[in-house]
């Protein structure tokens, strides 16, 4: 695909269909994200690819910790806040406004596609280690969007997702990661539900407009 239309064509997909993606493709998909830059080179990121029966029982497990009332405890909150600026909050409650309008008020399509992961076939969990400047989440962010959009690129489609990452111990158990790497993010790959409500094609989510965010220095 030409470049133009795989950076337009990033959108993020609320619920995958039960189709997997081949073992090679996201082999090749993690391969190539590896070109990405890091600071030093350090390349602090690891993959841990999950599928099948172990990101089956994850789920589960996930499910009952929501059901359980159990509270979101990522590895993250520990070294980054989410005590937002102005601008950011603003476009914060934009988008909130336009929820009711995205999902035609019906919120529990997303809560559920949310609570079961998307429905997502294989996700890619993202780690760096738990002794890493805070250089390294930035240079996992790149890392991040490499693999997205190098997924669309062959095809498949994406969802990068905070709650994925809710319960570290879980992630850790069914990963198979150690204790001493930060659980940083995860992103679900895989092929999309056209049939999906929630996938709703017509919907895009609000832009600050291009003067608020850019200024040329001469």
């Amino acid at each position: 695909m030409k470049f133009k239309d795989v950076y337009s064509g990033e959108r993020v997909t609320r619920k995958f269909s039960n189709r997997k993606v081949s073992e090679k493709m996201l082999a090749r998909v993690i391969n190539k994200a590896q070109q990405s830059p890091s600071l030093l080179n350090s390349q602090p990121w690891r993959v841990y690819m999950v599928t099948g029966d172990a990101l089956s029982n994850l789920r589960k497990d996930f499910e009952q910790n929501i059901k359980d009332g159990i509270k979101p405890h990522e590895d993250f909150a520990t070294i980054l806040s989410l005590n937002w600026d102005a601008y950011p909050s603003q476009s914060l409650a934009t988008m909130g406004a336009s929820q009711p309008y995205f999902f035609n008020n019906k919120s529990e399509l997303f809560t559920n596609a949310n609570d079961t992961m998307f429905n997502a076939q294989d996700v890619a969990f993202l780690t760096i280690p738990k002794a890493s400047p805070a250089w390294s989440v930035f240079d996992l962010g790149i890392f991040a969007q490499s693999i997205m959009l190098l997924a669309l690129d062959e095809g498949l489609s994406i969802m990068p997702a905070h709650s994925m990452v809710s319960y570290p111990e879980l992630v850790r158990k069914y990963a198979q990661i150690s204790e001493d790497e930060l659980v940083g993010m995860a992103i679900g790959i895989g092929y999309k539900d056209n049939s999906a409500e929630v996938n709703d094609p017509k919907y895009y989510p609000p832009r600050l407009p291009f003067e608020k965010i850019y200024k040329l220095v001469k």
